[in-house]
């Protein structure tokens, strides 16, 4: 999908569109294209209960959901978007970046990222620390 500010956003609250669309008004160029609400991970086993016409979608909303993966010239990144940069963000971040790593092996560069509107103490040297880059909006 073409990166640019969209009216909604898939699977974004209101908060995390905010930030999403302050990041594009500051950084109109930095993604050739992304992908919205990618989903991720194996999802719960629902296989003990009775199949019937919601059984798939049961197991699809159980699956890990990345709020945006921006794709560049050599890179992916795997993009939380949170209020506030918290462990709690970095460690989704981190997460969800190794599950898309897992369902994409030979994508390439692929590296976490927290898009946020407020770096709390001690995050960046975190973030930092284990590699997870982290973007003001």
């Amino acid at each position: 999908m073409e990166f640019k500010k969209l009216i909604k956003y898939p699977h974004l609250g209101p908060e995390d569109a905010a930030i999403w669309a302050r990041f594009i008004d500051k950084n109109p160029n930095f993604f050739k294209s992304v992908e919205y609400d990618v989903k991720v991970g194996q999802g719960r086993d629902y296989s003990s209960l009775p199949k019937n016409q919601y059984s798939e979608d049961l197991k699809n909303l159980s699956l890990k959901r990345i709020d945006v993966v921006g794709f560049r010239q050599g890179e992916i990144l795997v993009i939380e978007l949170k209020p506030a940069a918290t462990l709690a963000a970095i460690g989704e971040a981190i997460g969800y970046t190794q599950l898309f790593k897992e369902a994409n092996p030979s994508a390439g560069r692929i590296l976490p990222a927290v898009i946020t509107d407020q770096i709390l103490p001690d995050m960046e040297n975190i973030a930092e620390k284990n590699g997870v880059l982290i973007f003001q909006a």
